[in-house]
């Protein structure tokens, strides 16, 4: 056990323990840094495991903390930190506020079937954004369940890999020890991680809402194999809950998985809850004929619909690897920016460095979004002195190295500047380079401003406090985008985010990436209908990856995030920080990143704002 005290990586100080186990402890931590609680959950790895095994455990548990880094669900908490120091690992979560569903039982017995049902909604809302992504919780149970303040259900403490050897007896016996069996479907009882998908989330899901309906546990599953007639129906217990309620909970705890509810939002709909997302289902590619082909360098051609293509190849997620019972109740949670900020000090080298004219400027600036402006002014300055001096990238790049070399301290003042500019950190590429962070306090970037007029669309565009600001009127159908002085990309993170100001929600933006020409380019875009998709123009030819699809991330006449990350031929997207869809597409390489919006009609009318353009690069 860590004392009250103890200082960890020179940020986090140990307040108190908040539970024990045999696998680890978890704390109360003052995080020094930020001056927020934060809980520390400490693994400590098995005696004597071997060298090869132990670093093939700690290595997915680095994995497993980064992807639950990248959720953000308002009835989920994530990962801010992980580390390693001495023998042991350690994972930061926020410190949630609250008292956990199993202490509210307690206190309160049965509890009223409204108030169980609208949790329910809430943590079935968040199982099927994690399943979707391939993710399972496995270790859900009233203790893991947080009833904050406001009344908001927070699901808490992923069951993530232990540094213990899974077939190992000494492993069975410390999580028998430390568990609770009567929220694990039967296949969780296995110490191997193989056997759980989403239906055993459902399973201790409904276990977890008869505790509350009936003011008592169920009884395990080994139990009710060997004496059916210890499980009683929750009317039993508690004659107020509904006839509804109680056949969708019974069949979520079917011991024979295959009765199961299939996802949450089966689950969800038969409890009467609306809203939760179903699972993704493999999409179809369309093709779409070519229209008369456009030679401007503003201007990209509408698509039209045509015959059907070969499905796209898509990647499917693994599923993420996490062992059965956790030592304790710990809080998993956002604000990821902390760690990236660590990271992102250890590679300097890979920003702008700064000018004596932007110096003077950040000197005078006293608040984070002063800060951020003066961080562009500076990276502006830096860039058009570089581009007068040499024509080349090779030469800038050069200029750049001995500029950094040169301005040590002022960089290391400009990456913090730099940090501010980051609103999504939760989802980005934490190793890889910021390669443009633009607030549009100005034009540093050289993105397109002033009036413009085509056979295809009149308009505006401009920056104007903080934004870049654009309208248009369509002549015809039309397709139009604008990109920032970057080079060609082929790796790529890209986020903005993006607002529909003014006109029909048929009216589309969004991002435009890997772009070699005006017939070659990838495009994704949302409707404030509620839908988006991605599609690709290959050698003047449409090419539909993604068709459109509802998705409930979209904040319709709200400013949405828009994120594209592409690896290869895969490409991953998310709107509001929410995964909604991942692809497969080989035939864009590289290319220029920046924004466009689609007008499918003559006469449409709209003004759409962006902010926070954001790039990186591996």
């Amino acid at each position: 056990m860590l004392n009250s005290g103890t200082v960890l990586q020179n940020r986090y100080r140990i307040v108190a323990p908040l539970g024990q186990g045999g696998m680890g402890a978890v704390y109360r931590a003052w995080d020094m840094r930020l001056n927020v609680s934060v809980a520390v959950k400490e693994m400590i790895p098995q005696p004597g495991l071997d060298p090869q095994t132990l670093a093939q455990l700690r290595n997915q548990f680095h994995q497993e903390a980064t992807v639950l880094a990248r959720l953000l669900h308002p009835s989920l908490v994530r990962v801010t930190d992980f580390f390693e120091e001495g023998d042991n690992a350690y994972l930061v979560m926020d410190f949630v506020e609250g008292e956990s569903l199993a202490e509210r039982i307690s206190r309160q017995g049965a509890l009223p079937e409204a108030e169980v049902l609208a949790w329910a909604g809430q943590l079935l809302d968040a199982l099927a954004y994690c399943h979707n992504q391939g993710i399972i919780h496995r270790d859900i149970k009233p203790q893991n369940v947080i009833i904050r303040p406001d009344g908001r259900a927070v699901l808490v403490d992923f069951g993530l890999v232990k540094l213990w050897d899974p077939h190992d007896p000494r492993t069975k016996t410390v999580m028998r020890g430390m568990g609770t069996p009567e929220y694990a479907p039967p296949e969780q009882y296995e110490a191997d991680t193989g056997h759980t998908d989403p239906r055993s989330d459902l399973y201790s899901l409904g276990a977890t809402i008869y505790h509350a309906l009936a003011g008592q546990a169920p009884p395990t599953a080994t139990l009710r194999i060997a004496s059916p007639e210890h499980f009683l129906p929750v009317r039993q217990a508690n004659p107020r809950v509904s006839d509804t309620t109680e056949r969708a909970v019974l069949r979520a705890m079917e011991l024979n998985r295959s009765r199961r509810w299939g996802n949450a939002a089966e689950m969800a709909a038969a409890l009467g809850i609306q809203g939760v997302a179903p699972p993704i289902q493999a999409e179809h590619a369309v093709t779409q004929a070519a229209p008369p082909r456009y030679d401007g360098t503003a201007v990209l051609p509408g698509a039209r619909p045509a015959a059907v293509a070969a499905p796209p190849r898509r990647r499917v997620p693994a599923w993420v690897g996490i062992s059965a019972a956790v030592v304790v109740v710990a809080f998993l949670c956002c604000a990821a920016t902390t760690w990236f900020g660590r990271r992102m000090a250890r590679r300097g080298q890979a920003l702008q460095t700064a000018t004596a004219q932007a110096q003077t400027e950040r000197e005078n600036a006293t608040q984070t979004a002063e800060a951020v402006a003066v961080m562009a002014t500076r990276d502006a300055a830096t860039a058009q002195a570089q581009a007068q001096a040499t024509p080349t990238l090779s030469a800038v790049r050069l200029t750049a190295t001995a500029r950094i070399q040169a301005t040590r301290d002022a960089q290391a003042e400009a990456t913090a500047a730099v940090l501010t500019c980051i609103h999504n950190a939760a989802i980005a590429p934490f190793e890889w380079a910021v390669v443009m962070c633009d607030p549009f306090d100005n034009n540093v970037n050289d993105w397109y401003i002033g009036d413009y007029e085509g056979d295809r669309a009149i308009g505006n565009k401009r920056i104007e406090d903080g934004k870049y600001l654009w309208q248009a009127e369509a002549i015809d159908s039309v397709i139009w985008w604008t990109v920032p002085k970057i080079t060609d990309l082929s790796d790529f993170y890209l986020t903005v985010q993006a607002r529909r100001v003014e006109g029909p929600e048929k009216t589309q933006y969004g991002l435009i990436f890997r772009r070699a020409d005006g017939d070659n380019y990838g495009l994704f875009k949302i409707r404030d209908s509620g839908d988006f998709k991605f599609s690709i123009r290959s050698d003047g030819k449409w090419f539909t990856v993604l068709d459109w699809a509802e998705s409930t991330a979209i904040r319709p006449g709200e400013t949405n995030r828009l994120t594209v990350r592409a690896e290869g031929s895969h490409y991953t997207f998310y709107i509001n920080d929410q995964y909604v869809a991942e692809a497969d597409e080989d035939r864009l390489l590289q290319g220029d990143v920046g924004l466009a919006i689609e007008m499918p009609d003559a006469g449409d009318e709209c003004r759409f704002e962006f902010d926070n353009f954001e790039v990186r690069e591996p």
